[in-house]
């Protein structure tokens, strides 16, 4: 008889993670030829295939990914996926009932315990029985024997930990709970013993996977039932998003009518399809960009304006750049990225756009000073997108937050000087942090003698249980006014 091995999928997914243990919090999804590695090689390709590629870089979608491939399919990129997602979630059951502390335990041990007690928590078709015996087959493979029935054992009593499950109607208010797992379909899972932490911050750190600095800083300025809602919606799978740049109407029209639905917010739509036709769709409509309502409202605020030069000034890979293009035809829109690669992808994301011109950081020094609208898109933590950037939640930490801070300032104050008298400064986060925002905003002002004419932040909608449609992300944006 054959020795038995771990279905393929699990193997993978339990193989990827392990990968990660060393990294965590800084996992490294380039480093591992993942998602991002794959999808920046295949920026050579045509206009609506690189459309699709980067966008779903941010928008983490699974169907394009080489982990998809190296997991086995899709099963294999599931559980990866959702033990990103439920990582320190399944990290404080994991260490409440390990005998031993958690940071001594093999990694290979602690990956057979993450993806599997994600798998026995948050993904229920799957069987108890396949995911325990894999997890032991694998780590029996790769340590000795005595591994696998340590495994096999902790699994056996998370199995047993399982309790009752409230539907999403009965409105349990699980946050109040030691012995409940929100789930994210609005479900709350009960287990049989209280043994999440009793201190409120701990407690929602744990259920919802988010670390307890960036849920101790959201109850800090924010108060706890707000940073309930943003910690629960962290755990939704978000949508992919589609609207016109132009402004127009697409709901309606009946060649995308049979491929998505209609989002919540006016104008944007939920593509239901798969990529390889949202790639057809794009090529067929230019004027489509895959882009959130919240990520959307930066430039949608300057439709207003009637600007002649726009600079974007961390344009990433180009969307917030071709939003400019296309709502204002009549401007030239220039755009530039620091990081080279990205930069690659700008220009090919550039080439449709008669008015979109694409430059390198170091020639913005020899550009005429006369910019009349300059979009200040800085990098940021995140923290109104951590339903999409799934890691971008375990990096929070308040010299991070520091660091972030000093760069912003540090982009804004070389580029400020572009802007011509008279015009207009967008700063524009993904980010809910006041110090990342209002902070910067009304220090921006003042360096640079404007005023803030308006600001927004935009909360995240949604929440476990909610269908696609009613789902955003969160963003801040804000228009200072230059003196002419």
């Amino acid at each position: 008889m054959s020795a038995r091995v771990a279905t393929p999928a699990r193997a993978a997914a339990l193989t990827r993670i392990l990968a990660q243990i060393p990294h965590f919090p800084e996992l490294r999804f380039d480093a591992r030829g993942g998602r991002t590695a794959r999808l920046l090689k295949e920026e050579a390709a045509q206009r609506a295939q690189s459309a699709v590629a980067t966008e779903v870089i941010e928008e983490s979608v699974a169907d394009l990914t080489e982990s998809t491939k190296l997991a086995g399919g899709g099963l294999g990129s599931a559980i990866e996926y959702a033990t990103i997602r439920h990582w320190l979630t399944a990290e404080s059951l994991a260490r409440v009932i390990c005998t031993r502390p958690w940071l001594e335990v093999q990694p290979e041990v602690r990956a057979a315990l993450l993806v599997s007690i994600t798998q026995i928590l948050f993904m229920p078709n799957e069987p108890d029985h396949a995911v325990v015996n894999d997890a032991v087959t694998w780590t029996r493979g790769r340590l000795q024997a005595g591994a696998g029935g340590f495994v096999n054992a902790l699994l056996r009593r998370v199995i047993g930990l399982r309790g009752a499950l409230h539907q999403r109607h009965e409105n349990f208010p699980w946050w109040q709970h030691g012995d409940a797992i929100p789930l994210p379909d609005g479900s709350v899972q009960r287990l049989t013993d209280a043994i999440l932490p009793a201190d409120p911050i701990a407690r929602l750190a744990a259920q919802t996977s988010n670390p307890q600095a960036l849920i101790a800083r959201w109850a800090t300025n924010r108060g706890m039932e707000a940073t309930r809602k943003l910690a629960a919606h962290g755990l939704l799978q978000m949508p992919l998003i589609i609207h016109s740049a132009t402004g127009r109407a697409i709901a309606d029209d009946p060649a995308l009518a049979a491929h998505g639905v209609r989002h919540s917010h006016e104008g944007f739509m939920v593509w239901t399809s798969s990529t390889a036709e949202l790639a057809g769709a794009l090529e067929a409509f230019p004027d489509l960009i895959v882009q959130d309502a919240a990520s959307a409202r930066a430039v949608d605020s300057t439709r207003d304006l009637s600007p002649k030069r726009i600079l974007d000034a961390c344009a990433g890979r180009g969307t917030k750049a071709v939003q400019c293009a296309m709502a204002h035809p009549s401007a030239e829109v220039w755009a530039t990225d620091p990081d080279l690669q990205r930069l690659s992808a700008l220009r090919l994301r550039a080439k449709p756009f008669a008015n979109l011109r694409v430059v390198e950081l170091a020639e913005l020094g020899q550009l005429p000073k006369h910019f009349d609208l300059l979009l200040l898109d800085v990098p940021c933590s995140n923290t109104g997108v951590l339903a999409r950037r799934l890691e971008a939640r375990y990096r929070f930490n308040e010299r991070n937050l520091d660091d972030l801070t000093r760069l912003q300032r540090g982009i804004a104050d070389h580029h400020r000087g572009l802007c011509a008298p008279g015009g207009t400064i967008i700063w524009s986060t993904c980010s809910l942090d006041k110090a990342e925002n209002q902070d910067q905003v009304r220090w921006l002002a003042k360096q640079s003698g404007g005023r803030v004419v308006r600001d927004e932040e935009w909360m995240p909608r949604g929440a476990p249980g909610s269908t696609a449609s009613e789902c955003t992300d969160g963003s801040y944006h804000a228009r200072i006014g230059l003196p002419l």
